[in-house]
């Protein structure tokens, strides 16, 4: 293990002094990063303010919920995305095959190899939206809630990398992406940038229980605010998180594994 994470240290320094060979490109990129998402931050909560409460969140809340989303996508798409970036291109150019070469699993490989320090803007934009959140509702920093906060954050990251590792196995075999499963685990997470209480009971129960995309951010914003969770639904909810990331990483892990057992290379 030790030797993969100074391994994982030199890709990570790689990584940086790549994009710090085009500074201005790359600076201005996180800017206007930072003016996309902020924008979308400066609508939501605007939204719902105007609403004064949406199902009982106010737009601090709300932007709390936003905020979960980006940060845990920034750390799950920087450390675990890299499986499936790009993959159907890589499939068709060849360039995968070299990663079947290398005295590493190709997943692993893949995951070392590809740090995107792309995903900085989001994360330094979400941490700071969040804290200005909290600090707005008067929330009390205890040594529990923090580490309730770093558990969440990183369960909701292993979800984020989950769907985006999954979402790509499907170029093992089209060699292009799926359109239908990217609708499904790209745009169905748009729903969570709201409290799911504003939804129908059957897609609260879909975003928790078929695609666990509440908890990335709903049941986590949930257990520090003190807010219940849908009627009818286990009060156990909002401590699972952590759980729900591991299995649904490692089950996404298994399917690309079983994806990578039908490749067939190119000959690109």
């Amino acid at each position: 293990m030790k030797k993969y994470f100074k391994l994982y240290g030199i890709f990570v320094r790689v990584a940086f002094r790549i994009q710090m060979a085009y500074r201005s490109t790359y600076f201005a990129g996180i800017v206007g990063q930072w003016l996309g998402y902020g924008a979308t931050f400066a609508t939501l909560f605007i939204m719902v303010s105007s609403f004064d409460t949406l199902s009982g969140w106010n737009g601090n809340e709300v932007l709390l919920l936003y905020g979960f989303s980006v940060l845990s996508y920034s750390v799950g798409a920087a450390f675990f995305f890299t499986p499936s970036v790009n993959l159907s291109g890589k499939i068709r150019t060849g360039e995968f095959d070299a990663s079947l070469t290398k005295p590493l699993h190709p997943f692993v490989h893949e995951m070392l190899s590809g740090f995107n320090v792309g995903y900085i803007s989001h994360f330094t934009l979400s941490v700071a939206v969040i804290i200005i959140a909290l600090v707005n509702l008067r929330f009390e920093v205890t040594f529990v809630s923090l580490i309730h906060l770093v558990l969440m954050v990183l369960g909701a990251a292993l979800i984020q990398a989950a769907s985006l590792i999954a979402s790509s196995v499907m170029s093992f075999f089209t060699i292009n992406e799926n359109p239908i499963l990217d609708f499904l685990l790209f745009n169905t997470k748009q729903f969570i940038n709201y409290p799911i209480t504003v939804y129908p009971r059957g897609i609260q129960f879909i975003l928790t229980f078929i695609l666990p995309f509440a908890f990335i951010n709903f049941y986590p914003a949930s257990l520090l605010l003190g807010k219940g969770v849908p009627s009818g639904f286990p009060a156990v909810l909002p401590y699972l998180t952590p759980l729900v990331g591991v299995v649904c990483f490692a089950l996404s892990v298994a399917l690309w594994n079983w994806g990578l057992k039908h490749y067939k290379s190119t000959g690109s």
